[in-house]
């Protein structure tokens, strides 16, 4: 075992291995992003959290890999979870249905290309142009790229094209495709031409309702695909997820004291954390869209290896798609994705807020008085009231949660708090020459309560990975304490409702009307 996974390391980073004769061979880090339709493949992801390493473990099924391949990528995960002390956390990936941690991994997007290992396919040396290939770009968070057939059919009004011929990459943007579908279609084309072909490949793009701008890259297309000879179709609509189905939840206890399986279903929404015991194994259904599977850590070894085994078994019951994702997670390191389904969890040694916190219909009323660093010695007491740590000159990070997860600030929102949104804010100051951390938890007014929810799993994440150091207070929307607002250096608005969050479908009132506060 230890020769099959001898690239594993103590580096945070990402190693790939392709299913080849069934046995493990690494693919470069060239190659990242490209997945064959006929293959699978086993991605090990370490990340340093505080003071130890974290591990997920995914395996990936092409929609054309052989039942076999399939079975090799499943045991050798279950052999890499083995070998790293059965902490990592696995997925179990399908080609088009992939989960958002792992299409993360591949900011520039995912390719997916035609063949496989059987047919003679490796992975692409660098500076290759032998390359013909026409790519169908589609995805407004995170890219995919699917090797389709090299003819205008394969063309549609909605979406983002590239043909790549090698020394040259024509984009065709389609008249209905977004500006984001856009950028990351030019993301992947640099990326291509970069990474495959050492910077040296002409890129070229041609907007589909403005055709007759870019003769000489027509040409090309047309010479390549031959002659448009009817209309395009709009093309499918980007794929949504049905969220009255991922809210129906039950989650089932496992066992085969028999040597059988049987599933038995425990509760539904809404659910608490009592509901898991540490001896046991469980599944928890999100409506047939996800599976997880929890692995309680006095359960016995076997119940544990079996645990991915149970879920296909589990799908395959209940006649889900096959393409349903599947996540492992062990006792005691939950993912925040898995922790905010529960009505409420808590972390053993999870430092706890500042007491009870007040809601308010209205906008409070806040007296605010000049800062004078000199106060917190001689009023010592006003400071600890205050949490005033310094004046608030220290280093200032702000995150807002966005689909239930961290998504930083852009500089010029800093400041600037909306009420329908959460905030997550690490200030960062010195004592004596050490680092010390505050990490406020802003909740606003009007924030749903899934928000809520994954505000609080995200600092206690966030919390583990500067190791338990940072203060937390959490902070509620117009109660904000005076170091607080000391932190933005008198320029803090806070907004009654809306969101910051870009693609926000709320209409800007035409007439706002702010209270000011401050100091001279």
């Amino acid at each position: 075992m230890e020769y099959t996974f001898r690239a594993v390391t103590h580096t945070p980073g990402i190693i790939i291995w392709r299913i080849e004769k069934m046995e493990l061979v690494q693919i470069p880090e060239k190659s990242f992003g490209n997945f064959y339709e006929g293959d699978c493949y086993v991605l090990l992801s370490t990340q340093k959290m505080s003071s130890s390493l974290s591990y997920d473990i995914h395996y990936w099924i092409g929609s054309q890999s052989s039942q076999d391949e399939q079975g090799a990528a499943a045991v050798y995960t279950i052999q890499l979870d083995e070998f790293l002390g059965s902490t990592p956390v696995q997925h179990r990936e399908v080609q088009n249905h992939e989960s958002d941690t792992f299409r993360g991994y591949f900011k520039q997007g995912i390719i997916y290309k035609k063949g496989g290992i059987a047919t003679g396919m490796r992975h692409t040396e660098t500076n290759t142009y032998d390359v013909k290939r026409l790519l169908h770009v589609k995805g407004k968070k995170r890219v995919i790229a699917t090797e389709v057939e090299m003819s205008w059919s394969s063309f549609n009004l909605g979406d983002v094209f590239l043909l790549d011929i090698g020394k040259t990459i024509v984009q065709w943007n389609g008249p209905k495709s977004n500006r984001k579908e856009k950028l990351k279609g030019m993301m992947l084309a640099k990326d291509i031409r970069d990474r495959e072909r050492g910077g040296r490949a002409e890129v070229r793009v041609v907007e589909g309702d403005a055709e007759s701008n870019s003769p000489q890259s027509m040409e090309i297309l047309n010479e390549t695909l031959g002659e448009r000879t009817s209309k395009l179709a709009d093309g499918p609509p980007d794929e949504t997820a049905d969220q009255e189905q991922k809210s129906n939840l039950i989650l089932y206890h496992v066992s085969d004291a028999d040597g059988e399986m049987k599933v038995t279903e425990v509760a539904t929404r809404p659910l608490v954390q009592d509901l898991l015991t540490h001896d046991d194994c469980y599944l928890l259904d999100q409506g047939g869209t996800k599976i997880f599977v929890w692995k309680g850590k006095k359960s016995n070894k076997t119940e544990k290896q079996a645990a991915m085994a149970r879920a296909l078994e589990f799908i395959k019951s209940k006649n889900y798609p096959i393409t349903t994702n599947v996540e492992t997670v062990n006792d005691g390191a939950e993912s925040a994705l898995f922790k905010q389904l529960f009505q409420k969890w808590t972390v053993k040694d999870q430092t706890q807020g500042l007491g009870k916190v007040n809601t308010r219909g209205k906008v409070a009323h806040i007296t605010q008085e000049k800062f004078d660093a000199s106060l917190m010695h001689v009023m010592p007491e006003i400071a600890a009231q205050e949490r005033m740590v310094d004046n608030g000159s220290g280093q200032v990070e702000v995150w807002r949660i966005e689909n239930l997860e961290l998504v930083p600030v852009e500089p010029k929102w800093l400041g600037y708090f909306f009420g329908g949104d959460c905030y997550l804010i690490l200030y960062t100051y010195l004592v004596n020459g050490k680092k010390c951390y505050l990490l406020y938890i802003w909740q606003g007014a009007s924030c749903n309560t899934d928000e809520l929810a994954a505000s609080a799993f995200q600092a206690v994440d966030l919390d583990q990975k500067y190791g338990g150091e940072p203060v937390q207070v959490r902070v509620t929307m117009g109660k904000e304490p005076r170091h607080f607002m000391a932190m933005f250096k008198g320029k803090m608005v806070i907004f009654e409702g809306g969101t910051s969050r870009k693609g926000s479908s709320d209409p800007e009132p035409p007439i706002r009307l702010f209270q000011v506060h401050g100091s001279d």
